[in-house]
């Protein structure tokens, strides 16, 4: 597993330097207006480079202008930098054949970073810095037929492929004994490529963090979730879950998969009896549910509370998708109170068993309640109107507080986090 460890910026949207180390699971609070959705749109940032391209991601952001700080303007370069680790080797190894050697490269950290420069306008932008580093583990293996063994440690260096112009550098800071040169880690004509003017390396075959691409932002509306779809729709949740009668679907023509959803359902909501689709004459799909209150018949979505529909949809992207890296805004609306611990547990089950990294952003204090401590973020604004965010675990006032019986939820509530 691939996970992002750390995510800084600069004079991007209310934030004016930003550094946040992430866990497996996280909690994002703050009071309105304190920075939470711009905390997000980091992440969809990225994702839309690596998607779409880099013009595109900020015209999606409302242009050059809302994306970086109102207040430092051109004044300063924007910059993103996120830093990766590998949580075990990877499954299938990195081999290079050398002259007399089979290497092997393990990486475990992986750092990519771009500044864009602005004119004095403001109004255009240049790409200053483009780089990703990794830093690796080598070794040598002795090829056994259809099988290799390794047989010595070489020991750690680092691979570094930039931008320099419009030309792509590689460049090598490796242990003595490793018998690596330029060519085995880029082949010379993908050396000799060339860049355009606004292209960053995310968005080439240089670019080596997969988990950028597959970040989902879900913030789902049960209402659009109510309407029949197209049988011809998308095999992955939408993001607003637009499409869950198809995946619900997908799902149920699978045994084990269908097994697995209902157990996940009925954990949470035990008055549930079955999960089905209806197909129309006009190959639409609408979902349906049996309740324990009607057994004698399937009510369709329409019918269907909002909290239902948005607890099968978390399931769904929970443990049915295969993003391994997802935000998900306000989970707790419509759900009942009395539901939250489990949703909280479930998601934190998730982030373990199915190897999800997971941001949540929320306003409700249940949540706050039963996420720990660990997990929390706060996002907060500073005296110069700059958003920050804190981990109020580190707080020694906030600790002190716990000590004398106050929940962490109560501190919340009362606006005492910030202390």
């Amino acid at each position: 597993m691939v996970r992002i460890k750390r995510i800084e910026v600069k004079n991007f949207k209310s934030f004016k330097d930003l550094k946040v180390d992430l866990g497996k699971f996280n909690l994002i609070i703050g009071a309105n207006a304190s920075g939470k959705s711009n905390f997000v749109s980091i992440f969809k940032f990225l994702k839309d480079i690596a998607t779409l391209g880099l013009d595109n991601a900020i015209s999606l952001q409302g242009g050059i202008e809302y994306l970086r700080n109102m207040s430092i303007g051109a004044s300063e370069p924007l910059s993103v930098k996120i830093v990766c680790e590998s949580e075990q080797p990877p499954t299938v190894p990195r081999f290079f054949k050398t002259d007399a050697d089979l290497i092997n490269i393990n990486v475990y950290e992986t750092i990519y970073e771009f500044v864009l420069g602005f004119n004095r306008k403001g109004s255009e932008f240049m790409i200053i810095k483009d780089e990703l580093r990794q830093k690796c583990r080598f070794s040598m293996l002795k090829s056994l037929r259809e099988k290799s063994e390794e047989i010595k440690i070489l020991g750690d260096g680092e691979i570094v492929i930039s931008r320099r112009g419009e030309k792509i550098k590689v460049g090598l800071n490796l242990p003595e004994k490793v018998p690596l040169k330029k060519e085995h880690i880029l082949p010379l004509f993908l050396q000799e490529g060339k860049l355009s003017e606004h292209e960053l390396l995310m968005e080439t075959k240089y670019f080596s963090i997969p988990v950028i691409g597959k970040i989902s932002i879900y913030d789902f509306d049960p209402k659009l979730s109510k309407e029949a779809v197209p049988i011809t729709g998308k095999a992955e949740l939408d993001e607003d879950g637009s499409n869950l009668s198809i995946i619900l679907k997908n799902i149920l023509e699978n045994k084990e998969s269908r097994r697995k959803l209902f157990n996940l359902v009925k954990d949470l909501l035990p008055f549930v009896e079955d999960v089905d689709v209806e197909k129309f004459a006009d190959k639409s799909l609408l979902f349906k549910l049996k309740e324990s209150y009607f057994k004698a018949q399937y009510l369709p979505a329409s019918f269907i509370s909002d909290g239902t529909i948005n607890i099968i949809a978390l399931i769904i992207a929970l443990y049915f998708e295969k993003k391994p890296f997802i935000i998900i805004e306000e989970p707790e609306r419509n759900i009942h109170p009395s539901l939250i611990s489990r949703v909280v547990e479930m998601m934190k089950d998730a982030s373990k068993t199915q190897k999800k990294q997971i941001i949540v952003t929320t306003h409700n204090p249940e949540f706050v309640k039963y996420a720990g401590l660990e997990n929390i973020l706060l996002v907060s604004r500073d005296k110069d109107g700059f958003s920050r965010i804190s981990r109020p675990a580190d707080k020694e006032e906030i600790k002190t507080f716990l000590k004398n019986n106050i929940g962490i939820e109560e501190l919340y509530l009362q606006n005492l986090l910030e202390v």
